[in-house]
């Protein structure tokens, strides 16, 4: 009977029928050993494709915001990728962001990162997050976005006033007087919500 694969179809002897018992061994161990290097090659080069801030520029571009943000929200490789650039301030990840968000009320896992994402960029650059509240980003959610959702271990009442102390530094930090107005909303949003917040936490 011949060997079959794990798909239920005819597969290739791995050894040949012809060598020796000893032989037979010694070719076994070099078929493992030449395939452990190459799983630990692959491994080491990392994913294959990267989606960089180029490659979603050019999504958005091509689909439009709303079926460029469907499709990202079925990828978890560009979700991540987008989450997490929102979250690191560049201003081109801002932007693309700002574009998705708009788009993403029928993707309530994307936009939550969205949202999640750019209430991390607050303190990195605040005024950027701001100013983009003309653009569809939604500036109160951010601003009372929990910045210890989803910690791995309970975080205690007094590290909830401390993540929430340096949003609001960086927040009030912002001078531009054509910001002034989205400070004051977002400052408003934070305030309410560390004294709702803070009730999830044990002091």
């Amino acid at each position: 009977m011949e060997p079959r694969s794990r798909h239920g179809r005819p597969g290739r002897r791995v050894v040949p029928a012809s060598l020796s018992p000893m032989a037979a061994l010694v070719f076994a161990a070099l078929v493992v050993h030449a395939g452990a290097a190459l799983c630990a090659a692959m491994q080491a080069s990392g994913p294959r494709s990267g989606f960089g801030v180029e490659s979603a520029r050019t999504l958005i571009a091509e689909l439009g915001p709303r079926e460029a943000a469907e499709q990202v929200s079925s990828d978890p490789t560009m979700l991540e990728a987008v989450a997490s650039g929102v979250a690191s301030a560049r201003q081109e990840w801002l932007d693309v962001g700002a574009q998705l968000v708009g788009a993403a009320d029928a993707y309530a896992y994307l936009k939550d990162r969205l949202v999640q994402g750019f209430s991390y960029a607050l303190q990195h650059d605040a005024a950027a997050v701001l100013e983009r509240g003309a653009a569809g980003v939604p500036v109160a959610a951010a601003c009372s976005y929990d910045p210890l959702f989803g910690a791995d271990s309970p975080p205690s009442r007094s590290e909830f006033h401390r993540a929430l102390d340096a949003r609001e530094r960086a927040v009030v930090g912002v001078k531009r007087a054509d910001l002034g107005a989205a400070r004051d909303s977002c400052l408003a949003a934070l305030r309410q919500f560390r004294t709702v917040g803070a009730a999830r936490y044990s002091p």
